[in-house]
Parts: C-alpha cells; sequence; structure tokens
C-alpha cells in the first residue's frame, strides 16, 4: 500500500469533463484516487504512474434495468472497479493496460454523459423549487392557523423567508449558469457530431 496524498479541489457538475481529465493526469502521475470526502477532499495513494484510468459515470439504472448494486456488480465483472461514489456519481477505474473506456474522441459517449449531468441538475433545481413552494405553503398556513399567536408567527416569516431567500439565490447563481453551462455543452457536442457525419 502506497503513501496517501490529500487534495482539496472543487469542480461542479457541468466541470465533470474537466474532473475526469484531472482525475486521469492525477493517475498518469502516479497518484490513484481511493476516495472522496464531502466533494472537495480527493483522497489519493501514491502507485504506479498510468497504472489506472478514471472515468466518471451518473447511472440511469433504469436503461440498464438495473439496481445500483446490480449495476456495480455488472461494472465489477466487466473490469471496473467503482472507487467510490458522491451522491448519484459513481468514480469508476480500470486498468490502463485494458484500454480505454471509451474509443477517443468518442462525441455519443461525452454527450450522453453531459446529458445525464444536465438531467441531472434538472432535477436537483426542480427538487430545490419543490421545497421552496413547500415553505410558502407552510408559511401561509401557519400563518392562517396561528393568528391568536403573532410572535409564533412573526418567527415562522422570518425562518421561511430567509430559506426562500436562500433557495431563490441558489437557484439564480448556482443552479441555473450551471444548467445553462451543460445546455450549451450538449449543443456543442451535438454539432461536432454533426460536422463529422
Amino acid at each position: 500500500m502506497g503513501t496517501t496524498k490529500n487534495v482539496w479541489n472543487f469542480f461542479t457538475i457541468a466541470q465533470w469533463e474537466e474532473e475526469e481529465k484531472w482525475l486521469n493526469e492525477m493517475a498518469r502521475n502516479g497518484y490513484n484516487l481511493v476516495g472522496i470526502k464531502g466533494f472537495v477532499r480527493y483522497v489519493f495513494e501514491q502507485g504506479t504512474p498510468g497504472e489506472y484510468i478514471y472515468k466518471l459515470d451518473l447511472p440511469d439504472n433504469l436503461e440498464h434495468g438495473l439496481d445500483g448494486k446490480a449495476y456495480c456488480d455488472f461494472l465489477t465483472e466487466c473490469g471496473i472497479e467503482v472507487v467510490c461514489s458522491q451522491k448519484q456519481w459513481l468514480f469508476l477505474r480500470k486498468k490502463a493496460a485494458d484500454g480505454p473506456f471509451d474509443e477517443a474522441g468518442d462525441m455519443f459517449a461525452k454527450l450522453k454523459m453531459t446529458n445525464k449531468a444536465y438531467s441531472y441538475a434538472i432535477r436537483t433545481l426542480s427538487m430545490l423549487l419543490r421545497i421552496f413552494t413547500l415553505l410558502i405553503c407552510v408559511n401561509l398556513l401557519a400563518m392562517a392557523l396561528l393568528t391568536s399567536k403573532p410572535q409564533v408567527v412573526e418567527l415562522l416569516s422570518g425562518v421561511v423567508l430567509g430559506v426562500g431567500v436562500g433557495a431563490i439565490v441558489t437557484l439564480t447563481l448556482v443552479w441555473v449558469p450551471l444548467i445553462n453551462r451543460l445546455r450549451k455543452r450538449i449543443n456543442e457536442l451535438i454539432d461536432e457530431i454533426a460536422v463529422n457525419r
């Protein structure tokens, strides 16, 4: 077992290609990913330079007809190791000697993965919108039911207002630009595929 090294780095969902490229560059330099802690701390183990290649996956288990464990078992049978997972992302690796995950320049594979990331970002945005809407409904219900207790209504209104403003800021400043970047990348990949036909 080699020495471990912690590297702090941050990638958004729209930067999955950059993250994958960085992980493979680290592997070429002899640092193999063994885990991720809290989205930003990557744990590497020193090993043989270029021994592994890495790939990110955001599995859509419905398309495989498999649950998460069965999908991971399937990958293992194919010689692919699931190094770790973060939320729904899987960090995969295999021996470089076994060849690449995809053919060099495979635009269809990139398009599929970018589309998965785009769908994930849309689902997350939808979830945030549902939470925001639920908080507003709870606030309105509390104000209607607790009219005789103005201090409680005022406290609930303040909490809901704070969370609501936070949700709107998050949607506006974080998720909408990420979704726009992924959509732009999808269009670029479609254009590249059309040009190369």
